[in-house]
């Protein structure tokens, strides 16, 4: 024996992610961008194409894209993780994958693109009156 503590925390004590809505504070404005955490897990497809994994069962989704007999390595190759993002000179709103994607909106190449996280409590990009907030809905993923 090692030695070694092994804890196991029940699942049921695993404080699971709050759900919030992101938008700003100005009545007149309509800017918002997807509720949830403000990321999500993708599956990379044979074509290339990034697929949407939804929680819960994000790795069961994953594995029908790639394949079920699909080694850990072709997984960690073939998964990743977009975040919700907002280019401040063309308005767009893009998802890119922080650990792979260039931080450039695809839609005009501007580097003028925030994550959801970064637009959080700061002045809205979109009516420069309001503030970006994360509401917290009361709802757990």
């Amino acid at each position: 024996m090692s030695g070694k503590l092994i804890t196991v925390v029940p699942v049921y004590l695993v404080p699971m992610p709050q759900i919030f809505e992101f938008h700003c504070t100005n009545p007149d404005c309509e800017f918002e961008m997807p509720s949830g955490w403000g990321y999500y897990m993708y599956a990379i497809a044979d074509d290339g194409e990034r697929i949407h994994c939804p929680h819960p069962g994000e790795m069961g989704r994953a594995r029908d894209v790639i394949g079920e007999d699909a080694s850990q390595e072709e997984i960690d190759r073939r998964t990743g993780f977009n975040t919700y993002c907002f280019c401040i000179h063309c308005e767009a709103q893009v998802d890119l994958d922080l650990d792979r994607d260039e931080k450039a909106c695809p839609e005009c190449r501007s580097n003028a693109v925030k994550t959801i996280d970064e637009l959080v409590d700061e002045q809205c990009p979109v009516c420069g009156e309001g503030t970006f907030v994360a509401e917290d809905t009361g709802a757990i993923a």
